[in-house]
């Protein structure tokens, strides 16, 4: 048990790294729906396929829009 936290939590960190290292960059976002945390925002999935959370309107829905990354968290942007 011990080993397996071990190993997630270095998954967790490396994909928290990675993640820190899309702060302030445009990508490219195939808008999917709304937030789970806040249904005033969107959601959708980058080309390497994070979750990205941003505000916008729900007419951008199933399309491509660039988004900038601001925040950074190990499972979503």
């Amino acid at each position: 048990v011990k080993r397996l936290q071990e190993l997630q939590a270095a998954i967790e960190a490396h994909a928290l790294t990675i993640s820190q290292g899309m702060v302030g960059k445009v990508e490219k976002v195939l808008v999917t729906g709304t937030s789970r945390k806040d249904a005033s925002e969107l959601m959708g999935r980058t080309e390497c396929n994070r979750i990205v959370n941003f505000p916008g309107s729900p007419r951008l829905m199933h399309q491509l829009v660039d988004v900038r990354i601001t925040t950074a968290f190990a499972h979503s942007l």
